[in-house]
């Protein structure tokens, strides 16, 4: 699959692949682009509409977490059909691979550890 980064210079001529429609879309499309300066990163299919992954420097996040030197991943979402295929995979890759040339320890998410070994990672409570 091809992936493309969406960057504040060109999201206004990008699908931001949120299931949110209406003002809802309007406000996370702002919200983004006050974001993309504290460094995150909004990665996605270049098909319309089916996977994407947000992340920011975990020391710019905008919920309670400590994780200094790490990425946050704020939401990886894989649409219905596309699951399976490796996307999840994929983009993780990419924020993996982003994080090594940030000089940044690694990514970071908050989840279930259902969700984590359904995506084939293995979980580490409480570790950094």
């Amino acid at each position: 699959m091809e992936y493309i980064r969406i960057a504040k210079d060109s999201i206004d001529a990008e699908h931001i692949c949120c299931t949110m429609s209406g003002k809802q879309a309007l406000a996370k499309e702002e919200w983004l682009k006050r974001r993309f300066d504290e460094g995150l990163v909004f990665y996605r299919s270049a098909e319309r509409g089916k996977c994407f992954i947000e992340y920011i420097p975990a020391e710019n996040e905008w919920v309670p977490i400590q994780a200094d030197g790490y990425l946050h991943i704020n939401c990886l979402w894989i649409a219905g059909a596309m699951k399976g295929h490796g996307c999840s995979n994929d983009l993780l890759r990419e924020c993996v691979k982003d994080a090594k040339e940030r000089g940044r320890k690694g990514p970071c998410i908050q989840s279930d550890k259902k969700f984590l070994k359904l995506a084939g990672v293995q979980a580490r409570e409480g570790q950094r």
